[in-house]
């Protein structure tokens, strides 16, 4: 799809589609009588005004007739049967303008897609109302992110019926002269929204496919198109680390699919007075081992490398963007599988930086693979800031439901940044608490501590356990991304399957921290 910014007057512009964004109005009709339904009102702008005209003034008119009130998500959609060059419009519901942010016209541009999809439209406009606050920049990556979201699809399996994506050309319409700030929107709306399609197409692989040795094989594909370091750790380095926790996860898989540690860096050009190292779990399936899952909570269980997917992710399109900071992105990839080989419940193995741990359930396994993976990081980047990412415990998705993600942090200024980023791209986090009065669920009375605590806090025991490997004076902070890694009900630009969820989240924190 090609994307390009433009000011003409869309009314005397071909298109296939083309479609208005459009706020409330506050304004009421008047009832002439008691028995008189009260006429749906909306803010209309000169090129929707001027397309009526050409329409016979049967635009507005069909629109409201219909109930359509601008209420977000609402939509109102007509052919104008030849009458005017667009063939067919949209008018896109906004909600109250008082309320509006940057995800909705993320999402306008979803919609849009759908709608365009839908008709098979070729050529699409999409117009930015006139009450529009929002920085025009940030308007112009949000409608394009939204529609390459939206576009995204799974289909290298389909032998039969495969979707065919119809849009070839989008242009957007702004109220004034597009400027070259603007045009720079454009392409990184593409170089993050790419990002996140490609960590979709990991989570969303069959685990058969996509083991940890195949990860690491995309990992030094992408290292080479877009100038990352990269380097990865197999068993034998990994057994040299003594990263012992990681090595226990993953042995009953070897040797069809021994762990790798990936590590992708980037180096700005300018020196850099920060080091930011992100670590993601990527256990490229999860039977529970030992401790071995019910069938149909197996199914999903491929979805559990979404953090090192939201990493992947996150470090092309890094790679694309050139911040002024450096970024160091750790991919822990393991099976957690069932064999003569498997670790146990009741196993007592030491961790990298010689913490013991008892084995509780075999099942807690992510925790143990960012535990060495984290120690390592921070030895060999001495980074001021971890943040790792996780499909980490059920717990969490029980408490905040499928949508919002946990967000633990040691640091009140590093957990509301990563919040506002989340808030800004759309994507939820809500902040848990680290309770040191629950440290006590670890304890354990033939280690230094158990991997598992009791049924209650979950969540809040597995970040206490992770904090455990965090190294004094380091800012840290864990998302536990389990709930909106992945979805079984389409949104607005989220299709069903792996959502590559916190990529865009951990990059707009990263580039504001230029």
């Amino acid at each position: 799809m090609k994307f390009t910014l433009s000011s003409m007057i869309t009314s005397d512009a071909e298109n296939d589609l083309l479609a208005f964004g459009l706020f409330k109005s506050k304004a009421e009709k008047k009832k002439s009588n008691a028995k008189e339904k009260a006429t749906c009102q909306f803010e209309s702008s000169d090129s929707v005004n001027e397309l009526d005209k050409q329409l016979n003034n049967h635009l507005i008119k069909s629109a409201t007739d219909e109930g359509f009130c601008a209420e977000e998500n609402q939509t109102f959609v007509t052919s104008s049967l030849g009458i005017s060059k667009p063939k067919i419009i949209a008018l896109m519901g906004l909600g109250d303008h008082h309320l509006q942010s940057v995800d909705l016209f993320r999402r306008f541009g979803g919609e849009t897609f759908k709608i365009a999809q839908k008709k098979r439209a070729k050529k699409i406009s999409l117009c930015i109302p006139p009450k529009t606050t929002i920085p025009l920049f940030d308007v112009v990556q949000a409608i394009t992110e939204g529609f390459i979201l939206a576009s995204y699809s799974f289909d290298r399996y389909h032998t039969k019926s495969v979707k065919e994506n119809h849009v070839k050309e989008v242009v957007i319409h702004l109220l004034e002269k597009p400027t070259p700030d603007q045009k720079l929107a454009l392409k990184r709306a593409e170089n993050i929204a790419s990002s996140v399609c490609y960590a979709r197409d990991l989570i969303n692989e069959g685990p058969m496919e996509l083991n940890p040795q195949a990860f690491a094989k995309h990992a030094i594909e992408v290292a080479q198109s877009c100038d990352l370091d990269v380097s990865v750790l197999d068993e034998k380095k990994l057994k040299k680390e003594k990263m012992h926790l990681m090595l226990a996860v993953g042995s009953a898989a070897e040797p069809a699919s021994p762990p790798r540690l990936i590590r992708l860096h980037y180096k700005p050009k300018k020196n850099s007075k920060r080091v930011i190292v992100l670590v993601g779990k990527g256990v490229t399936f999860d039977s529970g081992g030992l401790d071995i899952k019910p069938a149909d909570g197996m199914l999903d269980m491929k979805t559990d490398m979404s953090g090192a997917a939201a990493v992947f992710g996150t470090m092309r399109a890094i790679a694309k963007l050139q911040p002024d900071v450096e970024v160091v992105g750790y991919m822990g990839c393991v099976e957690n599988g069932v064999g003569p080989h498997a670790y146990h419940p009741g196993d007592i193995i030491k961790s990298r930086n010689g913490i013991t741990i008892e084995i509780g359930n075999t099942d807690a396994e992510g925790r143990l693979v960012l535990a060495d993976c984290l120690d390592y990081a921070q030895e060999r980047d001495k980074p001021d800031t971890i943040i790792d990412v996780a499909t980490l415990t059920g717990a969490c998705m029980i408490a905040l439901g499928p949508y919002t993600a946990g967000l633990f942090s040691n640091n009140d200024a590093l957990g509301d940044a990563l919040r506002q980023s989340g808030k800004t791209v759309g994507e939820s986090f809500w902040r848990l608490p680290l309770l040191p009065e629950l440290k006590d669920m670890l304890k354990s009375p033939l280690a230094d501590m158990k991997n598992v605590g009791e049924r209650w806090g979950g969540s809040i025991t597995a970040a206490l356990f992770l904090e455990e490997f965090i190294k004094p004076g380091t800012d840290w902070a864990h998302l536990d991304i389990a709930g909106p890694a992945s979805t079984k009900k389409a949104q607005s630009y989220i299709p069903v399957g792996g959502a590559g969820f916190a990529v865009r989240t951990l990059v707009d924190y990263i580039m504001g921290q230029n």
